[in-house]
């Protein structure tokens, strides 16, 4: 499953056109690391049988939110994510996207951050939200099913679903001040559950 949050950030960045549009990853070993964990899940449970239990069960402990402190946030993750970096060079601007990757057997979800030089202006937000939106169908050559403004935390966001090739994309993209929050949950189908992206923006703070 593909990614799409280096370009978004780098139109976001400057509110730039196309040509500042550029991958991030390899889309096919996310792709392969997901279907893998798929066949494996298949696995176990045709080994189980359907097996049934009479004792009953223990509830799930609430799960604690991972602390990315350098990036200014905490949010429950379905698994302790990989913290990765990339560098986006803009001219006069020097500055790393910083993403936090956990994948499950059925969903991949991603936060992105990113400190801004400059808070954008209220006149210029709404601008660069649909511009982040317009540059992650672009770069996975997708198509956008809806798109959407909302409010998360207080500030104006905007939430978009994007059809790409073998995988749906659940973005959300907001500004607080100068740092630039990007969330994708990502599945294989549009009708496909998303609880982990439900439960990373729902639980999402910053510190």
């Amino acid at each position: 499953m593909p990614t799409m949050l280096g370009s978004a950030a780098k139109l976001l960045t400057t509110g730039g056109g196309a040509d500042t549009v550029s991958s991030i990853g390899e889309r096919e070993g996310v792709s392969q690391r997901l279907v893998l964990a798929s066949a494996s899940l298949a696995m176990v449970l045709a080994a189980c049988g359907g097996s049934s239990a009479s004792s009953a069960t223990t509830p799930t402990p609430e799960a604690t939110p991972y602390v990315a402190t350098d990036s200014g946030f905490s949010a429950v993750f379905p698994a302790t994510p990989a913290r990765q970096t990339q560098k986006i060079n803009q001219p006069g601007i020097n500055t790393d996207l910083i993403l936090y990757v956990a994948t499950t057997n059925d969903e991949q979800v991603i936060v992105g951050f990113e400190q801004l030089p400059l808070a954008p202006t209220s006149g210029e937000t709404q601008a660069r939200l649909d511009a982040g939106v317009d540059g992650s169908s672009s770069n996975v050559n997708g198509t956008i099913l809806s798109r959407s403004n909302t409010t998360f935390l207080g500030k104006p966001a905007e939430d978009a679903v994007i059809q790409a090739e073998g995988t749906v994309v659940h973005e959300r993209i907001v500004f607080f001040g100068s740092k630039l929050y990007l969330f994708e949950g990502l599945t294989r189908t549009a009708d496909a559950k998303h609880p982990a992206y439900d439960k990373l923006l729902a639980t999402f703070k910053t510190l």
